[in-house]
């Protein structure tokens, strides 16, 4: 009983003292965010695209709260939004966004009064908001986001100008806010200068928030930086993957994810894993692959994850019963990532990719069994990721000149096995307990 009343008290401390300080700022290496206090800021986020329009304001706090109790803090999310999967329709109980149909000139007060308690119950509860300002929508599904109503004969790009000056005056002293560009769709041909513009009018009214972008993973844009007509105004790269095999010979995840740290500025992974969604894939099927692309990415360079919990006939994004998707399979084994990271020095995490430390039984590189690992930057410390039970050397002398104390992360149940202290040896053998996926955790 006393143990168990300690380790209460502990998650209490945590929840207590762990709460950022907005706004958020890059840290001066550019890798990941701080907060005002200095504190580095792991992005943990839920992709949750229609919330600002599909709940009301008691079950949006009802959401913020859940979500913040399962270790996440940040979520992704639409200032305007329509899809037949997530709202059906672009307004909020009644109230939509503009007062004439698709004329961008004309926002609704009523609407964005919404649009602005929801930003401040989210920063209440210390969450930032990731917001795309118009959800755009695949390019070949009319009706589905906003690129067809963008497009309208009742709006053009000087409205949508204008339109983008409202949301960056109104929004600009918002502390908790990160702008995402796009949204599935590229923006490009007769979009762009709609776009362009969009972006520009927020970007004149506010200097204060980063940016990063999500487009078509299908027609290969799976980084923010990679639509190069929207490159010059991202800050932080993010890699949309809805299916591995669409990274093709960039993939796997942690290939590309390298490649991009290798170019010094903060990557992370976004809208990443959608459990048990459409189409059924590997990557939303298959728990392993899951924990392997959040592990292998947070060893691999990204300061920041994404996940959205599902069932076979319930997806999170549509909020028609998210309630109990709370609790799935793998909003847990999420949350066991979120606290083993927490709990590490994650912002000096530095990719290992040479052959000093890790001697043999690594697997090949290019290959989903790769095992990928991080070195502290200090010399404290070492984490590699196992997809698969093995047989591993290490030369430990090359992670740190003393005994560092080792152990197993069970990323299935979140359980730690201790291994011991391990001393300085330039051949060290590890055996993974069995045949699953672990993590080795060393330590000074």
């Amino acid at each position: 009983m006393r143990l168990f009343l300690i380790a209460i008290a502990m998650v209490a401390w945590m929840t207590v003292h762990a709460q950022p300080r907005f706004p958020l700022k890059l840290a001066s290496s550019g890798r990941y965010l701080q907060d005002a206090a200095g504190k580095p800021f792991l992005i943990k986020e839920i992709s949750a695209w229609g919330l600002i329009q599909a709940l009301s304001e008691q079950d949006e706090a009802a959401f913020l709260d859940s979500i913040s109790r399962h270790g996440f803090n940040t979520v992704l999310t639409c200032i305007l939004n329509t899809h037949s999967k997530m709202t059906g329709q672009p307004d909020w109980q009644g109230v939509w966004p503009l007062t004439v149909r698709w004329d961008f000139s004309t926002p609704n007060e009523a609407y964005f009064a919404h649009v602005d308690r929801f930003m401040k119950m989210a920063a209440q509860r210390n969450v930032l908001v990731m917001a795309v300002p118009v959800y755009l929508g695949f390019r070949d599904l009319p009706g589905e986001g906003w690129w067809d109503e963008l497009k309208s004969p009742n709006n053009d790009s000087l409205k949508t100008r204008r339109f983008g000056e409202y949301l960056g005056q109104r929004y600009r002293n918002t502390p908790n806010l990160l702008w995402v560009a796009g949204g599935d769709n590229n923006a490009e041909g007769d979009l762009f200068p709609l776009v362009w513009n969009l972006i520009k009018g927020i970007k004149r009214q506010d200097s204060n928030h980063l940016w990063t972008a999500h487009f078509d993973a299908n027609l290969g844009t799976h980084w923010s930086t990679e639509n190069r007509l929207y490159a010059s105004q991202i800050d932080i790269d993010g890699l949309y993957v809805w299916s591995e095999t669409t990274l093709m010979d960039k993939g796997p995840q942690y290939k590309t994810e390298l490649d991009h740290y290798g170019k010094g500025r903060m990557i992370i992974q976004l809208d990443q894993s959608y459990e048990h969604d459409i189409p059924h894939y590997a990557d939303n099927e298959n728990y392993q692959w899951i924990r392997r692309k959040m592990y292998d990415g947070l060893l691999s360079g990204c300061t920041g994850t994404s996940f959205s919990p599902g069932t076979i006939d319930n997806q999170c994004y549509s909020f028609k019963n998210w309630q109990p998707l709370m609790n799935s399979t793998g909003m847990q084994q999420v949350g066991y990532c979120f606290s083993l990271f927490e709990s590490l020095p994650w912002h000096q995490l530095v990719p290992d990719t040479g052959q000093e430390i890790i001697l043999s039984g690594r697997g090949t590189f290019g290959d989903i069994d790769y095992l990928c690992a991080a070195r502290f930057g200090d010399g404290t410390g070492y984490v590699a990721y196992i997809p698969t039970g093995r047989t591993f050397y290490l030369n430990t002398r090359k992670i740190s000149p003393r005994p560092l104390r080792s152990e197993w992360f069970n990323p299935r149940t979140g359980e730690t096995l201790r291994i011991g202290t391990v001393g300085v040896w330039d051949k060290f053998g590890f055996a993974t307990p069995d045949d699953g996926d672990w993590v080795l955790v060393m330590r000074e």
